[in-house]
């Protein structure tokens, strides 16, 4: 008599029947809608929104809160060059140091300062003065140097009266003063005496004016003017560097419409500057006139 049970199957038997699948239900209608598609949970399948990393082989998923890979960076030209223009004189002046620092000093020139000497003997004053630049040739007072004006004559002196005229004083004697004094100063003006009269008729100066050595051929140069057209032009005798001006038409006065005939010499010697000026009313007398100026010249002289 058998203890198994009645509904026992034989070995085996039960394994095959978990195997084998279950008959289906229900015919699966092949006219169906697809089923929709459900995205996977993020948290099983990572954040969907992640974007790719590319790999060697392809894209590849970055992991949830992982930091996504950096693309190599690659120099190109451009910047290869610049490296090589800024690296090029450190590199230069590095290799020049080095050379220059391996080589021995050179030792500096001694210094070739003459020695000063002092003579053993006294100095004589005039030799030293002598041998010195001179000095001007004409110096002290030049009122001295004047003449004297004839007998007779009104004294009109310029300036305060005293024989001196400044360059503001000088300036004042022509219609343009004010470009005269930026003239004259720039000429080197130093200093003038004057003595002015006047004898019926017409105006005398006699004007002694010195300049600084260096401006007294500029200034004798700028006091002949430059169009002489409508003058006599000659010298007065005894004087090669002298000019006699004596002009052919009367002028208007530069602050009256009185007009007057005009006549100068002008000489020089040394650094002062001579000058004889006539007013006339009537054409002036060339004689008169040259004989004031050699008198003037024979004073200097």
């Amino acid at each position: 008599m058998s203890t198994e049970p009645a509904d026992a199957a034989e070995p085996g038997t039960a394994a095959a029947a978990e195997q084998a699948p279950a008959p289906p239900t229900s015919v699966p209608n092949p006219f169906a809608p697809p089923a929709p598609f459900v995205p996977a949970s993020p948290s099983a399948a990572g954040n969907p929104f992640a974007p790719p990393v590319f790999g060697a082989t392809g894209p590849d998923l970055v992991e949830s809160g992982a930091e996504p890979a950096r693309r190599r960076r690659r120099f190109g030209a451009g910047a290869l060059f610049l490296t090589a223009v800024l690296a090029g004189p450190v590199i230069g002046a590095a290799v020049g140091y080095a050379i220059q620092s391996s080589r021995p000093p050179t030792p500096l020139p001694a210094l070739t300062a003459p020695k000063p000497t002092y003579p053993a003997e006294r100095v004589d004053a005039a030799a030293l003065a002598a041998a010195g630049p001179p000095p001007l040739n004409i110096d002290g007072d030049l009122r001295r140097l004047l003449i004297d004006r004839p007998a007779g004559s009104t004294d009109r002196t310029d300036g305060d009266g005293d024989g001196w005229l400044s360059a503001a004083d000088r300036a004042e004697t022509f219609g343009d003063s004010e470009d005269m004094f930026v003239e004259m100063l720039g000429n080197g003006f130093r200093r003038a005496a004057t003595v002015r009269w006047k004898s019926g008729d017409d105006t005398y100066r006699v004007m002694l004016v010195q300049y600084v050595p260096e401006s007294v051929v500029k200034a004798i140069t700028g006091m002949v003017p430059s169009g002489t057209s409508d003058m006599d032009v000659s010298k007065f005798p005894g004087n090669d560097e002298s000019v006699l001006l004596v002009a052919k038409q009367p002028y208007t006065y530069a602050r009256s419409t009185e007009t007057y005939y005009y006549g100068e010499a002008i000489a020089r010697k040394g650094t002062v500057l001579m000058t004889v000026q006539v007013y006339a009313k009537n054409p002036v007398d060339r004689a008169q006139l040259e004989d004031i100026a050699k008198r003037q010249w024979e004073r200097l002289a």
